[in-house]
């Protein structure tokens, strides 16, 4: 085998090494890889805007409300003192 063969051989070995360090650090090792962090912090993701939105939802129908009691807390007061 020549030296140039000899030198192709050592660095396909270290690509392969390379790749098989990349893939398990992709996919896990005994440990959650990148691709399941990624879905994690993915859900995590859907589950706040989901909330937000709920929770942007909830301070329209809180302002509705309390608009409508000021509202009759005013005509009340307003009956009240126009009565003879």
């Amino acid at each position: 085998m020549t030296g140039f063969e000899k030198e192709v051989i050592e660095r396909l070995a270290r690509i392969e090494e390379r790749l098989s360090n990349d893939y398990h650090a992709i996919h896990g090792n005994g440990k959650p890889g990148i691709l399941e962090t990624v879905q994690n912090i993915t859900q995590r993701v859907t589950v706040l805007e989901t909330a937000a939105k709920a929770e942007k939802n909830h301070h329209g129908f809180l302002a509705a409300v309390i608009a409508w009691i000021v509202n009759a807390a005013i005509a009340i007061y307003a009956a009240l003192k126009n009565q003879p």
